[in-house]
């Protein structure tokens, strides 16, 4: 098992260089993160656990870590970091401090990367020839780092500004990659949050990933980027499974990966699957109500609305006026037709909008199929005003709610045409249960047929398995490969997401045992194994085991197990 480790937001005591903070996290993430050794924490989670409590302890505890990096950076006539390496659970502290002048602002990174592995005591690898250029002048080093600060304010303002400044850069130094790469995901930011036609961003993104990935064909974050524009630009889903499992051997942000092949799976409607990769992307982004909230959706698109309740319920007790959650809740309540719950919400939502943003899409749907005439009309006669006023905005799918609640059909199948050409709202169109009225229209289906879908992915066979304490569990029956007993408990073990994971569950070996099909065999009292994979035997007459190399796992079979049987499921 990888080790959990968080690398903190460094603490900046200066003027001038304030985005240095997030910059040296991100290089020391880069660094851990493609590690086969530790599972490094994603950078949204430490900064919102150091936004709650400045309490080292505390802050542990939220991300589940016990090896923690801090650091300091004192910005006088030379740029001083202090940086420590922290073991809470032997109460132990290492640390190291750098001293670099101004002038070589650009090394900064590389120190601070070259004390973190000696802290960790990890031995750098022999470094292969440099084909990368890096940036050696410290202004534009300035200017690039400046970028990656304001694009990670996420505001239209400041990813704007994230685009000049990394254009800066491109055109002083042409061949450097993670530039291209910055500059197409502000494009891709701007068109997912429709504050551009996708039409227009999608090819600017498109070939400045092309050329990091020309300058850099090493690079995950760029492999991962450019299955986005496949999946929601280019339609061409064909590759996208194998590439996630490529990028995800080189790219630093583990969630970001898992959740998009949770968009992989949401599109193909395994709803299932979905979950399971953004319950993956949580192992590294564990206080992200974003993750949480597409879990959300998920369970909504799948008509689990119960769970999906108690998914927005959740993230309105770490968050009490998270605006997507209310909407959600009150979608909810209008899809079951209870106006009066979904009226409650409604309050709440207008309690916490602001004046220049009265509405969120799904009130839409609630001021359509409720009856709610003026309103309703006011909704749509907001978001025409916005389109003659910002005309590069994409706003099919928000008019599309309200026409959906009154059940207008041809309205919203003209809506969802003109979405679905603009490439705004694809997962909308393809997976909210209040289309499900349309999807047999040979109109929507000859629209949904222009996506090329792959010819073959990982199996999936998911199951549903009671504990013993009343709880229901989905289980990829596929993935499944053996179970253990751990007294009360039963510890689940599965290759999928391309890794090996566990789940234990509140439930006896025994009660587990009764739930699968024949293909599960008890070969100890311990172990339930699935013999639809291949394992390998090894021992004597007196002590076996069986094991599946690529997977690093042995199982003892008991004795008293018929032998003969083996022959079937070892390979």
């Amino acid at each position: 098992m990888t080790k959990r480790i968080a690398i903190l937001p460094f603490e900046y005591k200066g003027e001038q260089l304030q985005f240095l903070s997030h910059s040296i996290q991100e290089v020391l993430m880069q660094e851990l993160g493609p590690s086969q050794k530790y599972t490094v924490i994603s950078k949204q989670s430490t900064q919102v656990a150091v936004a709650q409590s400045a309490n080292l302890a505390h802050i542990s505890t939220q991300l589940d870590v016990i090896r923690v990096i801090t650091g300091t950076i004192i910005e006088q006539d030379a740029l001083k970091v202090h940086i420590q390496y922290h073991r809470l659970d032997l109460n132990e502290i290492e640390e190291t401090t750098i001293s670099i002048s101004k002038a070589s602002i650009f090394t900064l990174g590389e120190r601070c990367r070259t004390a973190v592995l000696q802290l960790l005591q990890i031995k750098e690898e022999k470094q292969k020839p440099l084909t990368v250029q890096k940036l050696t002048h410290p202004e534009l080093y300035q200017k690039f780092m400046l970028g990656g600060y304001h694009f990670n304010r996420w505001t239209p303002e400041n990813v704007a500004e994230a685009i000049a400044l990394f254009q800066e850069v491109i055109q002083k130094e042409p061949n450097f990659a993670p530039a291209y790469l910055k500059l197409a995901k502000c494009y891709i930011f701007q068109a997912g949050r429709g504050l551009e036609k996708p039409d227009t961003v999608y090819p600017k993104a498109r070939k400045a990933i092309d050329q990091a990935l020309q300058l850099n064909p090493e690079s995950g974050e760029a492999i991962i980027d450019k299955n986005l524009i496949d999946f929601f630009y280019n339609l061409d889903w064909r590759n996208i499974y194998n590439s996630i499992e490529e990028g995800l051997e080189k790219y630093v942000d583990a969630s970001e990966a898992y959740q998009q092949l949770s968009f992989f799976w949401y599109g193909l409607k395994e709803y299932d699957a979905a979950l399971d990769a953004l319950y993956s992307a949580l192992e590294y982004d564990p206080l992200s109500t974003g993750i949480l909230n597409m879990i959300g959706d998920v369970q909504l698109s799948a008509e689990l609305y119960d769970d999906s309740e108690k998914t927005f319920l959740s993230i309105l007790k770490m968050v009490p006026n998270d605006i997507a959650s209310l909407e959600n809740l009150m979608y909810i309540a209008s899809l079951r037709g209870n106006e009066a719950l979904a009226s409650r919400y409604l309050r709440k939502l207008q309690k916490n909008l602001s004046d220049t943003t009265p509405y969120v899409p799904r009130m839409g749907y609630f001021y359509g199929k409720f009856g709610h005439d003026q309103e309703a009309q006011d909704f749509l006669d907001h978001f025409d005003r916005i389109e003659q006023q910002f005309p590069n905005r994409v706003l099919h799918n928000y008019k599309t709610q309200v026409y959906s609640g009154r059940k207008d059909w041809e309205a919203v199948m003209d809506l969802i045409e003109k979405g679905w050409k603009a490439r705004t709202g694809m997962l909308f169109i393809l997976t909210d249960p209040q289309l499900a009225p349309i999807h047999k229209w040979k109109r929507y289906q000859l629209m949904v047929s222009q996506v090329w879908l792959p010819e073959k992915v990982e199996d999936v066979d998911y199951i549903s398995l009671h504990t013993d304490i009343k709880e229901t569990i989905r289980v990829n029956l596929k993935a499944l490969l053996f179970i253990k007993a751990e007294d009360n408990y039963s510890r689940l073990y599965f290759f999928q997401n391309f890794r090996l994971e566990q789940k234990l569950v509140r439930a006896t070996l025994k009660t587990i045992e009764k739930q699968l099909p024949n293909a599960f065999v008890r070969i100890h009292r311990t172990y339930l194994l699935n013999t639809t994979n291949s394992f390998q035997l090894f021992g004597n007459s007196k002590t076996r085991f069986i094991t599946q190399p690529q997977h690093d796992i042995e199982i003892p079979v008991s004795r008293s197990f018929d032998h003969t049987l083996l022959t079937n499921i070892t390979a």
